[in-house]
């Protein structure tokens, strides 16, 4: 008597289950695709807001760097001006002053600086700066741009009547060629929304 062998039948996958498959192959591909790109978009923003970060601290180190160093220094500009040795002028520029510290070269023998503040076109915080024995009308001195998408900067000067002003001289005060503020208060504005501010202390010269 002779036994049949059961005949087996291979199933494959069928047209619609493949289909199916790689559908949600695709999507699950997609949703790994979109995981991996926010979280690089993510890492940028970090490292850009580090970045910028680091350079609003720097341009704080070099902004009150050149206040310790304030000095009572009137400034010829080379057409027969002399500058007081701090001043404001909000239509023409921010603040300028005469600086010390730097380095003493044939050229600039004191090492006394002029040092401009002001915003560009590009809204950048631009420090500007002339050896003491050059004019700005004449040369175009050292640039430096500071921080990027600057909206505004004020400088405010502690007043004899013990209150902050952005002129100096202040409006209805007298004050010798050489006077400095006692006190400075600097406010930077980015991207009109955050603002960020340091009180540094100047020099008592009348």
């Amino acid at each position: 008597m002779s036994q049949l062998s059961p005949i087996k039948q291979a199933r494959g996958f069928t047209l619609i289950e493949t289909l199916v498959a790689m559908l949600l192959l695709a999507i699950m591909s997609m949703m790994s695709y979109q995981a991996i790109e926010a979280v690089l978009l993510i890492n940028d923003r970090s490292q850009q807001s580090l970045a910028e970060e680091a350079r609003l601290q720097r341009a704080w180190q070099i902004i009150g760097r050149d206040i310790i160093h304030l000095r009572p220094r009137t400034f010829v500009d080379g057409l027969g001006t002399i500058e007081p040795a701090y001043i404001t002028d909000p239509s023409e520029f921010g603040v300028r002053f005469s600086r010390g510290g730097g380095p003493m070269v044939r050229s600039n023998p004191s090492g006394l600086r002029r040092v401009e503040y002001f915003i560009n076109e590009n809204q950048q915080l631009v420090r500007q700066s002339w050896a003491i024995t050059e004019s700005p009308r004449l040369s175009d001195g050292s640039s430096m741009a500071l921080i990027n998408d600057v909206t505004e900067v004020r400088f405010e000067h502690l007043t004899r009547s013990y209150f902050y002003s952005e002129d100096w001289p202040p409006i209805n005060e007298q004050h010798s060629p050489t006077s400095l503020p006692k006190m400075i208060r600097v406010i930077i504005e980015l991207d009109g929304e955050r603002e960020t501010s340091k009180l540094f202390p100047g020099l008592s010269v009348e």
